[in-house]
């Protein structure tokens, strides 16, 4: 009996079906190594015209003395069950080698569409109150903030959004009780303007995402690098680019979305923030020839020659395993703060533990089961 027929009909299914995923995903290897090809050959390619074009902007790093250096970073997480939500949010200090202070603010809240989005903004609120605090208390070193101002600006601001528009009802969502206070004594005490115009505060953002350089200076590049991968590929070891305004003309402020939040004197607290944010600029900064440019933002105060060796020696004196390419108390409070999840998963499990010894098993798993199938 010929089965030939037979075989031409399933083979297409089989092909289409099962082999379609490894078939797909090899595919897609084979296309993403081409276009990554293709975009280091113009780097090489172009490097000497790229290092010619912006020769202006490249200058030797300045040396200077190494301060102490601490780093604050923060961390959420948040466990969703069919009926409430559990909220975990820290922050930590670490100086060198030790950790020197943290924050962890846990909460139960309803689910919330934008829960991530809102727990995100209060992490900020948390870092940089914490970092205010570690500023009052020494006098000297210098500060490393995880991530960017900016991005810190757009946490915050989403949150002050949702906070404004959920007040403007006489009654507001009773979880923000859990939160009022922390945002009141965070204007109150002036600690997002302290952080702004400390001189021993800079931010560096492990993921720079930022292409204006690459925009207005290889436009042919655009949209398959960023301006951290051009200066890593421009920079030689010991050289930095010239800084740059971190909120260039084309990039509002972003404060202006919220100017009637029921904090006292909210409208000067905005003017100081936004003048803050105004003193900030960035610079990308290579110290060897193994690693790659750090995108790095830092106050006017210290763009000064004598200043900024002192930022870049002591940022390079921090980089001692190969393998991190961050400053290592970056590193470790980073680190610290991702074990949250894990901490997060065990309160909700004993929090299901305890209330099955009052009500009905069946009862609280449909209020704290899992509001997914797990994985």
């Amino acid at each position: 009996m010929d089965r030939s027929p037979q075989r031409e009909v399933c083979e297409p299914s089989v092909r289409s079906g099962t082999a379609a995923l490894p078939a797909a995903v090899l595919a897609a290897i084979a296309d993403c190594a081409a276009a990554c090809r293709a975009t280091l050959h113009r780097l090489e390619d172009d490097h000497e015209h790229l290092r010619a074009s912006l020769d202006q902007r490249i200058r030797a790093a300045p040396d200077g003395p190494v301060r102490r250096l601490c780093a604050v970073d923060g961390s959420h997480a948040a466990l969703p069950t069919a009926g409430a939500a559990f909220t975990a949010i820290a922050a930590a200090a670490v100086e060198e080698a030790t950790l020197t202070d943290q924050e962890v603010l846990v909460q139960m809240l309803p689910p919330l569409e934008d829960l991530d989005s809102l727990i995100g903004g209060v992490r900020c609120v948390l870092e940089l109150r914490l970092l205010a605090r570690r500023i009052r208390a020494t006098t000297s070193g210098l500060f490393v903030l995880d991530g960017s101002f900016y991005s810190v600006l757009l946490e915050i601001n989403r949150l002050l959004v949702r906070y404004a528009q959920d007040h403007r009802s006489l009654h507001p969502p009773r979880w923000w009780d859990h939160f009022r206070p922390l945002l009141e004594a965070f204007f109150a005490d002036q600690d997002w303007q302290l952080v702004l115009t400390c001189r021993r505060v800079i931010a560096h953002s492990k993921l720079a995402t930022a292409a204006h350089d690459v925009t207005t200076l290889a436009p042919d590049l655009s949209g398959t690098i960023t301006d951290r991968a051009l200066w890593s590929s421009v920079l030689h070891a010991g050289e930095y680019a010239l800084p740059t305004p971190l909120i260039r003309e084309d990039r509002p402020h972003l404060l202006t979305g919220y100017r009637n939040l029921p904090f006292a004197d909210f409208n000067e607290h905005r003017l100081a923030i936004e003048h803050g944010y105004g003193q900030f600029y960035v610079i990308y900064y290579r110290p060897d020839s193994i690693g790659p440019a750090y995108r790095i933002e830092l106050p006017a105060a210290l763009i000064a020659r004598e200043p900024l060796g002192a930022v870049l020696a002591t940022f390079r004196n921090t980089l001692q395993i190969s393998s991190v390419q961050e400053p290592l108390p970056q590193f470790l409070a980073d680190a610290i703060c991702r074990q949250l999840g894990h901490a997060l998963a065990a309160t909700a499990a004993g929090a299901r533990t305890a209330l099955q010894n009052e009500f009905d098993l069946a009862l609280v798993q449909r209020y704290l089961g899992p509001y997914r199938t797990p994985r």
